[in-house]
């Protein structure tokens, strides 16, 4: 038989110079695949260096340093003045990778029953490759951070860093950041507190794992939107809590129906500002219903407050901490949305009555994030750059949004209604029967557009079928390209 181009007679590897993967890897890791899989048997001779470079076409050194990497890891044997073989004894038999009868299949370690209750889904919009599209919701707009500023500020303060910061830093998060978290929430959300409220975290999951681990005993109930954000049941879950849906609607979360499914929960999580993903506010009588609801059961309330702070006109609402008088309510906010993804910083602000609370639990951890960037943060606050940062982002989302609203009715008007959008960079939309948003989402993304569907964002009953639109990451004339392509979209799934 001819052997294949670009393979080896003897081991029938197959190089790539096209990727970026360096050619003695992909030897590497060839030769060990084939071991595993018990085709290169122990004791089996590996061709000569020379061989292998001739027949591969490569320099002999690539395959010296491919081989060497081999032996370090046990896979094969060479002696000096003898052949390299695959080594006789391996950690793992290759024949109990392909020839295990069913009785001896492992099935892995045992997980938590709160870990075997999570059933893998596709939420959200399908990442079709790393750089922003339309319309993949929760990215800011990049295009317009200050980074030559934010780069000259990290600069900067590492340049002047002080031992402290070399070690390590605060558990409890960098002074001077507290500070400045505390001043700026104050006086842009309403939020009452001080410095030693403010705890700094590496982003809002690990707000919500580390206050729903101290609230809640394995079991206990917590009251999550629905639809909702995916990320607060998979904290729910995972601190031992069970999430209990409550409906959403236009005045948000119905508080009644919460009290009628679970009058005891614990925990209560809410975006009261600006839910996600239907985008609405939390009513007034609401608020004040939520905040006795807690007062009187001794629960907890969780304020996911992610994005408000791009409120399009106008100042933004005051939090429902601002409201809260029993010190039930824990402010959560991060700087994921506000100024750049990768950063992983965000805080929450936690009720005097549980500031001791927190901070013991946080005595023996490690700094939550990096000092010198949690110090270049406090800088950037302090001198006002992240305040006329804001005041720039709520002009461009005005105008992105619109942008999206108009190019939706001009070019899908016939199939979807979006909502009213006021506040953040997205927006969802009805989606008219008898279209799946799943096989919408599905057909977008295989024209290239990252659209997700409202459906797999309930937990309970589904009630709407609708799409979720991101617009802060996309410029206008890409958004009015992808309603073009979405309607597309709409076709094909229509004609299904």
């Amino acid at each position: 038989m001819k052997t294949p181009p670009g393979a080896v007679a003897s081991l029938l590897l197959r190089l790539d110079p096209r990727t970026s993967t360096p050619l003695h890897e992909q030897i590497f890791e060839g030769v060990r695949t084939r071991i595993l899989s018990g085709a290169l048997a122990p004791g089996w001779r590996i061709p000569s260096s020379r061989q292998l470079a001739t027949e591969l076409e490569v320099a002999r050194s690539t395959v010296l340093q491919a081989l060497d990497a081999l032996a370090a890891e046990g896979y094969v044997v060479a002696r000096a003045g003898a052949s390299t073989r695959v080594a006789p004894e391996l950690p793992i038999a290759p024949e109990d990778r392909t020839r295990s009868p069913p009785s001896r299949v492992s099935r892995g370690p045992r997980l938590a029953a709160s870990a075997r209750a999570r059933k893998p889904s596709l939420v959200g919009a399908p990442r079709l490759g790393s750089a922003p599209r339309a319309f993949r919701p929760g990215v800011p707009a990049l295009d317009l951070f200050p980074t030559a500023l934010w780069g000259r500020t990290v600069t900067r303060v590492h340049a002047r860093a002080s031992t402290g910061l070399l070690d390590g830093g605060d558990p409890l998060g960098h002074a001077p950041l507290r500070e400045a978290i505390a001043a700026h929430v104050s006086a842009s959300r309403g939020v009452r507190c001080v410095a030693e409220q403010v705890f700094v975290t590496a982003g809002t999951q690990q707000a919500f794992d580390e206050i729903l681990r101290l609230a809640l005993d394995p079991g206990d109930a917590v009251w999550v939107e629905d639809p909702g954000y995916p990320g607060v049941r998979r904290a729910v879950l995972a601190a031992g809590g069970r999430p209990v849906p409550v409906p959403v609607d236009p005045e948000g979360l119905d508080v009644g129906a919460g009290v009628a499914r679970a009058p005891r929960a614990r925990v209560a999580m809410v975006a009261p500002s600006h839910q996600y993903p239907l985008g609405v506010t939390l009513s007034l009588a609401r608020r004040m219903a939520l905040l006795h609801w807690a007062e009187r059961t001794r629960a907890v309330i969780i304020e996911d407050d992610y994005d408000s702070e791009f409120r399009h006109r106008g100042r933004p609402l005051t939090a429902l901490q601002g409201l809260d008088e029993a010190g039930c309510v824990v402010y959560v906010g991060t700087f994921s949305k506000s100024m750049f993804p990768g950063l992983r910083l965000g805080f929450f602000v936690a009720p005097p009555s549980l500031v001791d609370a927190f901070a013991s639990a946080r005595a023996a951890a490690p700094a939550p994030a990096s000092a010198l960037e949690q110090a270049a943060l406090a800088v950037f606050l302090a001198e006002g750059h992240f305040a006329r940062h804001l005041r720039r982002m709520r002009v461009a989302y005005r105008e992105r949004g619109e942008a999206l609203l108009d190019a939706l009715r001009a070019d899908c008007g016939g199939a979807l209604t979006p909502r009213p959008c006021d506040t953040g960079m997205q927006v969802s939309a009805s989606l008219a029967a008898p279209l799946s948003d799943l096989r919408v989402r599905d057909e977008a993304a295989r024209l290239g557009v990252e659209v997700a569907a409202l459906s797999d964002y309930f937990l309970g009953r589904r009630r709407e079928a609708g799409l979720v639109f991101g617009f802060g990451g996309v410029r206008p004339d890409a958004l009015r390209a992808g309603t073009r392509t979405l309607a597309r979209a709409l076709e094909a799934a229509r004609g299904r």
